[in-house]
C-alpha cells in the first residue's frame, strides 16, 4: 500500500525543485497582496483627482443651492437691518 505524503514532505519529494517553486509562489502571492493593499490605500487620493477632472453634477447643484441660500439670507438681513453703507 502506498503511503500518502502530506505537507512539506510532498513538496520536497514530488519534484526536485519543489522548494524553489513553493518559495516563488509565496513571493508572487505576497507581492500581489502588497500591491492590492497599496492600491486600496491610494484609492481615496485617486478618487479626489478623478472628482476634480469629472465633477459630479449633484455637487455643482448643491453649491448653487448654497449660493442661493446665502443670497436670500443677505437680502433678508439688508431688509431687516438696512444696508451697511
Amino acid at each position: 500500500m502506498n503511503s500518502v505524503s502530506v505537507g512539506w514532505e510532498r513538496v520536497l519529494n514530488s519534484e526536485p525543485n519543489g522548494l524553489a517553486v513553493s518559495a516563488v509562489g509565496m513571493c508572487i502571492v505576497f507581492v500581489s497582496l502588497v500591491l492590492i493593499s497599496a492600491f486600496i490605500a491610494a484609492l481615496p487620493h485617486l478618487l479626489t483627482l478623478v472628482a476634480k477632472v469629472f465633477p459630479d453634477s449633484d455637487t455643482k447643484a448643491a453649491t448653487d443651492h448654497d449660493r442661493v441660500a446665502v443670497a436670500i439670507a443677505a437680502a433678508l438681513y439688508r431688509e431687516k437691518y438696512g444696508s451697511p453703507e
